[in-house]
């Protein structure tokens, strides 16, 4: 078959928790699926950038907090050390590890995986740029977009090595005296753990009124106390109107309940106010798909999106950005383009 005639019956791009459920499901059911990721195996932010690697960093603070208190046990522990080359492979090998198995699980299925992009150019067709090959374009009777998400930015925020996001503090490259993180949900609050266990004078400053906005009160409550513990501080009904890069950091002014007028300098922040949907550069005003006034990709209870041959799970579809949501998300359109009929609903 030339590249010219290159066709599927069901392509899936995006390879995260909501893709590749997507094209598991739909192989199982007896179609063809091309998946198509700019990573080497499935996995997607989830697995590459987001919970795995957060999670995996989170049981080295666990290990060092237990060694720790250790003592109140009995069992003296001396000359503790954390070895940060030592933490990033590690945790880097788990990565490795889980998006490998979805590498092998996708040859089992027979589902053709092609590491590269691809960008919609009509209702049943799309370009597809594999990272090691030329492009070609790719016929479809279906398509399932899974982009997911990228994090969000505020305003103030300005372009300095000094100011990251949830992926560059991943890598755990340095360890910064003071870390500001912009954003107390789950994300902001995970990674300030790490980093506040590691050496890092951590603050946190929220616009709203209480942490994990959205969370019951009182668990909030709860973890808020074992923060304030951790954390130099927690600044609740405060945001962030003006950041300044000078020499030994970001100076940054902070209005609200907590205000100091000449600002704070850290010497690192960390924006976590969120994430917003990846569309950009999906094809979706080429083919004319409908977006919610949020962003997101516009769907019904199958995932079918405005043009009926195209579906849209997980992230890009809409709230809650949460990985078993776009699981679910992702098995619901490939059984409706099976011919299932499956509906998402609420008590689903």
């Amino acid at each position: 078959m030339s590249q010219s005639d290159r066709s599927t019956p069901l392509l899936v791009v995006g390879a995260g928790p909501a893709g590749y459920p997507a094209a598991f499901r739909a192989a199982d059911l007896g179609l063809q699926v091309t998946l198509v990721d700019p990573e080497l195996n499935p996995g997607g932010v989830c697995l590459y950038r987001g919970c795995i690697p957060s999670k995996a960093l989170l049981h080295v603070v666990n290990l060092v907090e237990e060694v720790q208190r250790a003592s109140e046990c009995g069992v003296q522990c001396e000359g503790l050390t954390l070895d940060l080359d030592g933490v990033r492979a590690w945790k880097d090998s788990v990565v490795k590890k889980l998006t490998g198995g979805l590498g092998h699980l996708c040859k089992q299925r027979k589902v053709e995986y092609v590491e590269g992009k691809a960008r919609l150019t009509g209702p049943h067709s799309a370009r597809i740029e594999p990272s090691k090959s030329e492009a070609y374009d790719l016929k479809f009777e279906n398509a399932v977009l899974a982009t997911g998400s990228l994090p969000a930015t505020i305003p103030p925020a300005i372009d300095s090595d000094r100011v990251m996001t949830s992926r560059e503090a991943l890598n755990l490259v340095e360890v910064p005296k003071t870390l500001l993180v912009v954003g107390a949900g789950y994300i902001g609050l995970e990674l300030g753990q790490v980093y506040a266990s590691i050496g890092s004078k951590v603050t946190v400053v929220e616009m709203l009124s209480q942490i994990l906005p959205g969370a019951d009160r009182d668990l909030a409550g709860v973890l808020d106390k074992r923060l304030q513990e951790q954390f130099d501080g927690v600044l609740l009904n405060t945001k962030v109107v003006e950041m300044k890069e000078q020499k030994n950091g970001i100076r940054v002014s902070l209005e609200g309940e907590y205000v100091e007028k000449k600002g704070r300098v850290f010497e690192k922040v960390m924006l976590a106010v969120g994430r917003k949907p990846c569309t950009e550069g999906v094809g979706l005003e080429d083919v004319g798909i409908d977006l919610t006034e949020d962003g997101f990709i516009a769907v019904d209870e199958q995932r079918r999106t405005s043009v009926s041959s195209i579906f849209a799970v997980g992230d890009v579809a809409g709230q809650p950005m949460l990985a078993h949501k776009g699981t679910h998300e992702g098995r619901v359109a490939a059984e409706a383009i099976a011919g299932e009929a499956r509906r998402l609903l609420a008590k689903d």
